[in-house]
C-alpha cells in the first residue's frame, strides 16, 4: 500500500481525484465558446439561455468572466466594439470599466483593479500590445 508494485518494482501512477460535476463544467464550457463561434446573434442567444439554465437546473456559479460576458437582460454575448460598447470612468479616485449593451442599453459599471492593471491582461483588448509597437516603430 506505498505505492510502490513490489513485482516489478515501478511507483504506481495515482490518478488525480476527479472533478465534481465535471460534466457541467464541460457543457457549461461548450455553450460558451458555442455562443462565440455561432454564426448569428440570435444563435448565440440560445446558446447563453442555455448556460444559464444549465446554471440554474444544477445551482452551480458561473465565474465573473462568463457572467460579464453576457448582457443580463437580453442574454446576448458582448462583444466590445460590436455588441457592446466599453468606456473607462473614474469617480472618486476609482477607476471603473462600464460595459453597456448595444442591443437593449442595459450598462453595468466594474471596479478595475489599479494595482495589477496591465494592458495585456486586459481580456477587452487582446491585441493592444501590437498596435503599440508597431506606432513604435514607425517612428
Amino acid at each position: 500500500s506505498s505505492g510502490i508494485n513490489a513485482e516489478y518494482g515501478a511507483v504506481k501512477q495515482s490518478k488525480p481525484p476527479p472533478l465534481k460535476n465535471e460534466h457541467l463544467l464541460r457543457s457549461m464550457n461548450f455553450l460558451h465558446v458555442a455562443a462565440h463561434c455561432a454564426p448569428t446573434a440570435s444563435t448565440a442567444v440560445n446558446m447563453n439561455e442555455g448556460l444559464v439554465r444549465l446554471k440554474e437546473k444544477h445551482t452551480a456559479r458561473l465565474t465573473p468572466d462568463l457572467k460579464r460576458s453576457t448582457c443580463a437582460k437580453c442574454k446576448v454575448l458582448l462583444v466590445p466594439g460590436n455588441t457592446a460598447r466599453v468606456r473607462v470612468r473614474s469617480k472618486g479616485g476609482d477607476l471603473f470599466r462600464v460595459v453597456s449593451c448595444a442591443l437593449c442599453g442595459v450598462s453595468k459599471r466594474y471596479l478595475v483593479d489599479t494595482e495589477n492593471l496591465s494592458i495585456q491582461n486586459c481580456p477587452f483588448y487582446p491585441n493592444t500590445h501590437r498596435i503599440s509597437t508597431q506606432i513604435e516603430t514607425d517612428t
